[in-house]
């Protein structure tokens, strides 16, 4: 019986070739996740994984991630920022300006599924998520639309939300009146 030839490994170089040919293109696609840090915006995290569109953090990468003082990371995966907690749980978030949602009187803003809800620092839903959009928590109050849809983005790249039943919400997810202006 033949002994099969020794696997050399390659050269990074032929790797990146690799990635480009037909067969290697599952290699270039493979989900990634990053890591937002204030210093140096996005960077590769190892010791992660994307499972069913989520970040799957190893313990030891846990340990070592750049924790706001609500005890939140930003990780980048699937295409969406997520929150992170020390204990490894996740949290898909809107991306705002170009990271992800800020902490509005208490809440952030958060995906479930294709829907829009409000979440805590903890990643606890406040109420359950039935929006297609939603505006940031002012004044106890937020705007959130049903059956809106995107527009087209400006030159800015800003994307409208157009159409559908826009209403107001307190912090319990009921409908109140607009506010009035001052």
């Amino acid at each position: 019986m033949a002994r099969p030839a020794a696997r050399r490994a390659l050269p990074w170089s032929a790797l990146a070739w690799c990635a480009l040919l037909p067969g290697g293109a599952a290699l270039a696609q493979a989900p990634q996740c990053k890591v937002l840090t204030e210093e140096h915006g996005l960077w590769m995290l190892p010791g992660c994984e994307v499972v069913d569109r989520s970040p799957r953090i190893a313990a030891a990468t846990l340990a070592d991630l750049p924790y706001d003082d609500t005890g939140l990371a930003a990780v980048y995966a699937a295409d969406s920022y997520h929150f992170v907690t020390r204990q490894g749980h996740t949290q898909a978030v809107i991306t705002w300006d170009n990271g992800p949602d800020s902490l509005q009187e208490g809440l952030f803003r958060g995906r479930v599924g294709e829907r829009i809800g409000f979440f805590d620092v903890h990643l606890a839903q406040a109420f359950p998520a039935t929006f297609d959009f939603a505006w940031p928590f002012q004044d106890g109050i937020a705007e959130v639309c049903n059956g809106c849809r995107r527009g087209t983005p400006d030159g800015d790249g800003h994307t409208p939300m157009e159409g559908g039943e826009w209403f107001h919400i307190d912090r319990r997810g009921r409908r109140v009146a607009a506010p009035t202006p001052p």
